[in-house]
């Protein structure tokens, strides 16, 4: 983010804070947001949004999202090799279920 919008960071910050059930696509786009601001803080947070998500729903393009945030984690960071790990899982099964269906397509 080249300048922040501190509103949108503002929103987030709510949205998260909230006490009624996020929908998975604006809990994403929040944590993206905070990221970007608080890495520190907020990769961890992505990624584990991110893996909750894949899990449901193993798209190649969230599961490499979820690698990239997960590298992006200071290496001091308490469970930061478990996150890598799972999103590298992850990454793999949907990539090779992608596959698949190709193949079943073809």
């Amino acid at each position: 983010m080249t300048s922040t919008d501190h509103h949108a960071v503002l929103r987030a910050r709510v949205l998260l804070l909230g006490s009624g059930p996020l929908d998975p696509a604006e809990e994403l786009a929040a944590y993206r947001l905070l990221a970007e601001v608080s890495p520190r803080a907020y990769l961890p947070k992505l990624v584990d949004a991110l893996l909750a998500r894949s899990a449901r729903d193993p798209r190649p393009a969230l599961t490499a999202e979820a690698v990239a945030a997960a590298r992006r984690i200071d290496p001091s960071e308490p469970n930061r090799q478990q996150r890598l790990d799972a999103a590298m899982e992850l990454h793999r099964h949907a990539l090779l279920t992608t596959d698949l269906e190709h193949l079943e397509d073809s």
